[in-house]
């Protein structure tokens, strides 16, 4: 029992040994390309909510208008059954300009989260590869982000030489 101990023990400080942690937030913050990319899914953000604003405006128009219509029904209407028929086209219209609209949100998250994985994939492929480069330099064999770490030694962080690979400044933790 005291052998199979001794060899976890053993075996878990080995792997630790081979263990750096990067920061690798901050450095992606620092890239250039993603500086770039932001301001552009920034613009598409904000293009995207005026569109938005005004598809809800044109939306409460037409509500108004159905609204509108219904009140006039209700008052002049014969009777009940007369009253039903007529509101049913109306009941209609309004599903489905409260159909389009929220298809119209759905379409804008879309399109959003899409500029995003276009933009963003390339930078964090870039980071990755600069990771994996420094990290079989040094011959660790797992790095870990900086959220994850509780305790580690300086010399475990390869934050600052990712940063030189990259060719950006190095980031502040």
């Amino acid at each position: 029992m005291k052998k199979l101990l001794l060899v976890l023990f053993l075996a878990a400080g080995t792997a630790m040994g081979q263990t750096a942690y990067v920061a690798s937030e901050a450095l992606l913050q620092s890239m250039p390309e993603y500086q770039t990319a932001q301001q552009e899914i920034q613009k598409l953000a904000e293009s995207l909510q005026a569109d938005d604003k005004k598809a809800e405006t044109n939306a409460r128009e037409k509500m108004a208008i159905i609204q509108k219509r219904v009140q006039e029904l209700s008052k002049t209407a014969a009777d009940q059954a007369a009253f039903d028929k007529e509101i049913k086209p109306l009941e209609e219209q309004a599903k489905a300009i409260e159909t389009e609209l929220v298809n119209s949100k759905k379409s804008a998250e879309k399109r959003l989260l899409e500029m995003q994985q276009k933009l963003m994939g390339p930078i964090t492929l870039k980071l990755n590869k600069a990771i994996e480069k420094v990290s079989l330099a040094k011959g660790y064999k797992m790095v870990i982000d900086i959220t994850a770490v509780a305790f580690a030694t300086e010399e475990t962080n390869i934050s600052k030489d990712v940063a030189l690979e990259l060719g950006i400044p190095i980031p502040e933790e």
